[in-house]
């Protein structure tokens, strides 16, 4: 491969997978952090204060330029409108950049957290111990990949084709610029039309990276409750084959290599209790941190669904609005379905891990191993629900989105009746 002037920058270190420092991450989290790094909004490790002063001026300059002034535009254009439908035009992606100023406030703030939440994930507990665990680790990495790429193609293609109609057209993405369309002279009307085109690109990629960062954490949790679903299921069955195997070494066994079996599978369960409570407390980490941005993304996003629905059925009579409203409304969809979607297999792989306990070398035990799993089996039986809580509380959770769909559904329906 041909070597360009600019390979030994982060585009090297974006494509290549350097053999010294190898990652142990989702390769969708890889691409989230390279498109945090554009918004100088992933500080590297060990920079000096003063680095760190003009790396963060350098991302409070970058969003007051792109994100800031974009969405204060638009709030403006709302004030000189007449007519529902040009407010409902107006508002139309508004409120969406909206809740991002308060999640990437939110995130600039916080980023030292997360950065910690992210690097705890390369702790030892967290490295598969065999090949069977390397099962869900991969499945996550697909999971999330594929949630990635499809939120991806949907957001920023989404943007580009506003951007091609736009150009046919002769129309702004969004009405957002007072005095700014299309009877404005010609190189006035392209360069807003650039200029929010890009803050719209940047927009949609910032969008995506924070809610698949939080969607991937919840991926690797459900993960490694898996890998520790495996574990449990081979607590004391290691003694138990090789007794199997050798029925002479059983016949004469002595108390004092019983004892030593004992001690094995008692500090086997105890190992799985400690990994157990490594990651609900990491979990317990994530959504402390990340249930208030994300509880306000799921009330808003069910506002915008009922607005863009509410659209399609009223204000929207052309075929390149209806293509525009459905394509956001399959963004809002994907947007609310990734939180559900992990949420749910995590509080399905908790009432697992419970049914796993039952699985161990009970015969074997003594005692204090048996009071042991006692008490991790009345902790497991309680499940974890996963939600998002700040005030109110939602339940990440499948039944959650469907609910969320059949009321939204219901709700404009209405409104079209009424109306």
């Amino acid at each position: 491969m041909a070597k360009f002037g600019f390979w030994k920058t982060k585009v090297e270190k974006f494509f290549i997978a350097r053999e010294e420092k190898p990652k142990r991450l989702l390769p969708s989290l890889r691409m989230i952090l390279f498109i945090f790094g554009i918004f100088y909004a992933w500080p590297d490790e060990g920079l000096d204060t003063n680095a760190l002063w003009w790396y963060r001026l350098k991302g409070i300059l970058f969003r007051i330029l792109f994100i800031h002034l974009s969405i204060a535009t638009q709030i403006a254009y709302n004030f000189t409108v007449t007519t529902r439908q040009e407010l409902f035009a107006g508002m139309f992606i508004l409120l969406t950049q909206i809740v991002l100023i308060l999640k990437m406030e939110f995130f600039y703030k916080n980023v030292s957290q997360i950065q910690q939440l992210v690097r705890r994930l390369e702790g030892e507990l967290y490295l598969p111990r065999s090949a069977e665990e390397h099962v869900p680790l991969v499945r996550a990495r697909r999971n999330t990949t594929i949630f990635w790429t499809v939120y991806f193609i949907f957001s920023d293609g989404l943007v580009a084709n506003w951007l091609v109609l736009s150009c046919i057209y002769s129309t702004m993405i969004v009405p957002s610029w007072p005095g700014a369309d299309d009877t404005s002279s010609y190189w006035r009307f392209y360069l807003v039309l650039v200029y929010q085109s890009s803050a719209l690109f940047l927009n949609a990629s910032f969008n995506i990276s924070w809610d698949s960062l939080v969607a991937a954490l919840l991926a690797l949790t459900n993960a490694h409750l898996h890998r520790l679903q495996i574990q449990l299921m081979k607590v004391g069955h290691q003694d138990a084959k090789r007794g199997v195997d050798n029925k002479n070494i059983i016949m004469v066994a002595t108390v004092a290599k019983y004892k030593n079996a004992s001690d094995e599978i008692y500090n086997e369960l105890l190992q799985c209790i400690v990994f157990h409570q490594e990651v609900t407390g990491f979990l317990r980490d994530v959504l402390k941190l990340f249930s208030g941005p994300m509880l306000c993304q799921l009330y808003c996003s069910v506002l915008i669904l009922c607005i863009t629905e509410f659209r399609l059925l009223t204000d929207v009579t052309t075929t390149v609005e209806t293509s525009k409203a459905l394509c956001y409304l399959i963004c809002l969809i994907i947007q609310v379905v990734q939180y559900c979607y992990f949420g749910n297999e995590i509080n399905y792989m908790s009432q697992k891990i419970h049914q796993a306990t039952a699985f161990m070398n009970y015969p074997d035990m003594d005692i204090r191993t048996r009071k042991l799993l006692i008490a991790f089996q009345q902790l497991t039986a309680k499940g974890i629900k996963c939600s998002a809580r700040k005030i109110f509380t939602i339940e990440l959770s499948m039944q959650t989105f469907v609910t969320v769909s059949i009321t939204v559904g219901g709700d404009v329906m209405r409104c079209v009746m009424i109306d």
